[in-house]
């Protein structure tokens, strides 16, 4: 009995998700019979395939129509051409039959391009040259921007484009900051670790993790800027590695040996309030005046006995 309930029960999860299938193939996006070539678009200054704030972005695209359809495009449709850069400015031209016409210009981040445009009659060759410049945005951190975007609005909630093109765009600023307080930070460290070290403390492993550190902090900055993943991850050993020596010297003991004579009267000159001592000034002897007249008395008589 529990057999042919739980084959029922598979039964209908099977049918429950048939159904859905057909309702999420009803529901999708119509395709789009615009088309195109990746040898229709060509992308200026973007070689490294990153962008920085500021960088000039030329961007051109060529869109094909079908010409085996009733027309070219319909006219209640819209073409959406969008861009993310600051400052975009468009140009486009309808190409008809190898016949190009009057240059469009636009200076906006959203350009709606009209059917009743667009459209033509059957039979006819039909392209659309769009042409976008611009500059990449300042961001905090790196960001994904939607460069050009080209969306075949049907009169529905479909979204799929038909094209689009990314790029990132990276702060480089904040590394190079990060770099510089690392670069200080080690140096601190080194210093310390070196004080340590003259009075007679051995801190090998503070040592190693020096070296660790410049290790990593020199792999970040011979990195790339457009590899700013590799360059955090340098950067995040670097700063781990001085974590681990500042903790390793601050367990270090420190030595019983005492600093030479030198360092220790240099200290006491660089310290602030330091009580110094003077040489004693020279202290006149007191001589009793019996003592002086007795020592003549034996001299003269001694002298009167020679005379004897």
């Amino acid at each position: 009995m529990s057999i042919q309930a739980g084959s029922k029960i598979t039964v209908l999860l099977a049918i429950v998700l048939l159904m859905s299938l057909i309702l999420t193939a009803s529901a999708a996006c119509p395709g789009t019979k615009l088309v195109v070539l990746p040898s229709a678009v060509t992308i200026d200054n973007m070689g490294a395939g990153a962008l920085t704030p500021g960088m000039a972005v030329v961007m051109s695209v060529r869109v094909n129509f079908p010409n085996k359809e009733n027309t070219t495009y319909p006219e209640t449709s819209q073409l959406e051409l969008t861009s993310g850069l600051d400052n975009p400015y468009w140009t486009w031209n309808i190409v008809r039959n190898g016949v190009k016409k009057d240059e469009t210009e636009e200076r906006k981040t959203r350009v709606i391009i009209n059917g009743d445009v667009l459209s033509w009659p059957a039979n006819t060759t039909e392209s659309l040259d769009i042409h976008l410049y611009g500059t990449a945005p300042a961001v905090m951190e790196p960001k994904r921007l939607s460069v050009l975007r080209i969306l075949d609005v049907a009169g529905t909630s479909c979204n799929d484009p038909v094209y689009q093109y990314s790029a990132w765009v990276l702060n480089t600023t904040i590394p190079r900051e990060r770099i510089g307080a690392l670069t200080a930070e080690l140096a601190r460290l080194r210093a310390d670790a070196d004080a340590k070290n003259r009075t007679g403390t051995s801190n090998s492993r503070v040592n190693e993790k020096i070296g660790e550190a410049q290790q990593a902090l020199d792999e970040a900055n011979t990195t790339p800027v457009f590899e700013f993943v590799s360059a955090g991850l340098a950067l995040d050993r670097t700063e781990a590695a001085i974590a681990d020596g500042r903790r390793l010297l601050e367990d270090v003991p420190v030595s019983s040996t005492m600093l030479p004579h030198q360092n220790v009267t240099a200290m006491q000159k660089e310290l602030p309030d330091t009580p110094r001592q003077t040489p004693a000034s020279p202290v006149p002897v007191a001589v009793p005046v019996f003592a002086v007249l007795g020592a003549g008395l034996l001299v003269l008589r001694i002298h009167g006995k020679g005379k004897l």
